[in-house]
């Protein structure tokens, strides 16, 4: 099969990209410049383009029999991005989709998504799900809950935390529930899908093996690093002025006052989600969290001050 995916320098869409290949797809990758910034593996087609500007669409979208779509935006930078990026975006690239023939279109979403105004990101992604379903085009919506891997934002920025302080701030009470989720588990879940067309029409909300609440998470990377720190736990609404200021005086604060809202919201499904959509048992966060072993103290300092480290994140 001859896939698009959109976002395939990102986080998940690397691990996409190389699940595709292993199973024999052939992939163009939409991408802000050429080249990739060496991210793609050879046999990748790069296609230059963006989700906001439609003329681009068109050609990068042209022969392929599915999309994959997984770019979007959870932090406010420039003008309106949750509705250019994420709603408009994505009515751009099903219409693409559709107007080349693609005959799949796969839709990472979020969990949580909801029409309700209080939380701007879930709205978002709730009215790309509304355009996906809409289009009249075979699709599976994903409501992935957060997901951890070497690269990714989360573990790493709490690691960094851990690595730098004596004692770990924790926002609100730390009894917030997850269902932690690896990054190349989900990359298999999202190709499995175009092979699986009685799934035609889900929306499909997955997680790992095991709740973990947000003391739970920090437990578990404190482990893994060798450290037992004490917890600080501070309300969210001592947070929510910090976390404005940092975002006005850092390139890209830890959290944000949309971030911590989204606290109140769960972030879970239900335990046995993968196996029943997709076949296989996703791993545990315990004992994959190897990665975040290379994170230094100064490193942890630059994450606190609003500086992910290149080494750590380069996306």
């Amino acid at each position: 099969m001859f896939v698009l995916v959109t976002g395939a320098t990102g986080f998940v869409g690397r691990h996409v990209v190389k699940e595709l290949l292993a199973r024999g797809h052939a992939v163009r990758a939409l991408v802000h410049r050429k080249p990739a910034n060496g991210v793609l593996p050879a046999p990748v087609e790069a296609a230059q383009g963006s989700v906001s500007n439609k003329k681009s669409l068109q050609p990068a979208a042209q022969g392929c029999d599915a999309v994959i779509h997984l770019v979007a935006v959870i932090r406010k930078r420039g003008p309106n991005p949750f509705d250019r990026i994420n709603v408009e975006g994505t009515r751009n690239v099903v219409q693409a989709a559709k107007s080349a023939g693609a005959k799949r279109f796969i839709h990472v979403s979020a969990l949580g998504a909801q029409n309700n105004e209080r939380y701007p990101y879930l709205l978002s992604k709730w009215r790309s799900e509304e355009a996906v379903k809409s289009a009249g085009l075979p699709y599976v919506i994903y409501r992935f809950s957060i997901m951890f891997g070497e690269g990714d934002e989360f573990t790493n920025s709490l690691a960094g935390l851990v690595k730098a302080f004596p004692i770990v701030p924790v926002v609100g009470s730390g009894k917030n529930k997850f269902q932690p989720i690896h990054v190349e588990d989900v990359a298999r879940c999202i190709v499995l899908s175009l092979e699986r067309p009685e799934l035609n029409g889900d929306t499909l909300e997955l997680g790992g093996p095991q709740y973990l609440t947000y003391d739970d998470i920090i437990d578990v990377i404190a482990r893994t690093l060798g450290k037992r720190p004490p917890k600080l736990h501070i309300p969210v609404a001592v947070m929510k002025p910090m976390a404005a200021l940092m975002d006005i005086a850092t390139p890209r604060s830890p959290v944000t006052t949309d971030q911590l809202d989204l606290l109140a919201v769960p972030n879970y499904a239900e335990i046995g989600s993968v196996e029943k959509a997709s076949g296989f048992s996703p791993r545990p966060m315990e004992g994959n969290l190897d990665y975040v072993k290379k994170i230094k103290a100064s490193d942890g300092l630059r994450i606190a001050l609003g500086f992910m480290p290149k080494h750590i994140r380069d996306h």
